[in-house]
């Protein structure tokens, strides 16, 4: 590996970490506040090399979340900070002490705050359950050091042409450190408002990258293979008997209905996507109609499984045997034509939203 100035100025810092070259007081302090110590080092070595994101919005989400998810980890009282790098890799790592740091990348990668959400407690267990510090005890220092070096280059000797992320979101931890961190993660979530779910939906999509980009051997034989993480954590889903509903935080099928005037009528409006489905003068029949498709939504709804057909009043849209919307003369806004054509124009347009998803979803991961 060639070092460049910058990565042995990253070497150099991080040995004296490694090495426990540290001024006496911080020997003397406790061994939490010494993990601390190491910690704040390290970030201060992150912040000084790499960009941080200054976007307060950004700032507010990560952080809403990072403290969500903390408050029920083991050690809710370590002093969590989370930062954004600007950085096209798809990364995250946590240091000692609970400062954890994500890539730019990594925020245009997940599809939902519930994905985030997963990678956050992934990273607040491996600080919540003192990974790092383990790893330091482990590892030799030229590992230890390779591994951080790792983390924040893009070196193409050490990536090997990858993204780093597609072997874990910290490539590195071993095997049973990796694994604790997974089913950590996924019981902090069970007690906030984020789905535990999306621990799984990004390793699915993780495993589609190492798919479509794999490597003959793993950079860090000691750790998991995405295909093994995605069998544990979803078999750990099911002895929780959490409902693989993957809907949420893979962020798709996106049901919204919205409501408004137009020339001085008021209006609700029934969407897939934002792709407009039907609009009627009666908001009731629209949330009704959004509450059914929710749940088959869920159920995996398959477009050729909506169907129309004649009712004892009108027509209706129907998927399996369930009535999504019945409609008669009255209930059509003016210049809609007959109560047929408009219920066959819904169903046209709500298969067309979901095949269009699910073709997305092929192509996405």
């Amino acid at each position: 590996m060639r070092l460049t100035p910058r990565i042995l100025g990253v070497l150099l810092s991080v040995a004296l970490l490694a090495s426990g070259a540290l001024p006496a007081p911080v020997r003397a302090a406790s061994a939490e506040e010494q993990e601390i110590r190491l910690g704040r080092q390290g970030a201060a070595q992150i912040e000084s090399r790499f960009t941080l994101v200054k976007d307060p919005a950004v700032w507010e989400r990560v952080t809403r979340i990072g403290t969500t998810v903390a408050a029920q980890s083991q050690r809710p009282h370590l002093p969590y900070a989370f930062k954004v790098v600007e950085m096209d890799q798809v990364n995250a790592v946590a240091l000692p002490g609970g400062f954890v740091y994500l890539t730019t990348g990594l925020l245009r990668f997940v599809r939902s705050d519930h994905e985030l959400a997963a990678i956050i407690a992934h990273e607040v267990a491996h600080a919540a359950l003192g990974h790092g510090v383990e790893m330091m005890r482990r590892a030799n220092r030229a590992t230890f050091l390779i591994l951080l070096v790792a983390i924040f280059t893009r070196d193409p000797n050490l990536t090997q042409g990858s993204v780093i992320f597609s072997t874990g979101l910290l490539a590195g931890y071993t095997r049973d450190l990796e694994r604790d961190a997974d089913l950590a993660a996924i019981d902090y979530l069970t007690r906030t408002p984020y789905s535990p779910v999306g621990v799984l939906t990004v390793l699915e999509r993780l495993r589609r990258m190492e798919q479509l980009s794999p490597q003959p051997e793993p950079i860090f034989p000691d750790h998991p293979r995405i295909s093994e993480r995605v069998q544990y954590v979803e078999q750990a889903l099911r002895e929780r008997r959490i409902p693989l509903n993957r809907r949420l935080p893979a962020n798709y099928l996106v049901l919204s209905v919205r409501q408004g005037t137009e020339g001085g009528v008021a209006f609700a409006e029934l969407l897939v996507n934002d792709r407009p489905i039907v609009r009627l003068a009666d908001p009731a029949k629209i949330t009704e109609a959004a509450e059914i498709l929710d749940r088959l939504f869920d159920a995996e709804l398959e477009p050729y499984e909506i169907a129309t057909r004649q009712t004892l009043d009108g027509w209706g849209l129907f998927a399996r045997g369930w009535a999504i919307l019945r409609l008669g003369p009255r209930d059509l806004p003016p210049g809609a034509g007959s109560v047929r054509d408009f219920i066959i124009t819904a169903s046209a347009r709500l298969r067309t939203a979901i095949d269009e998803d699910i073709r997305r979803r092929r192509l996405d991961g």
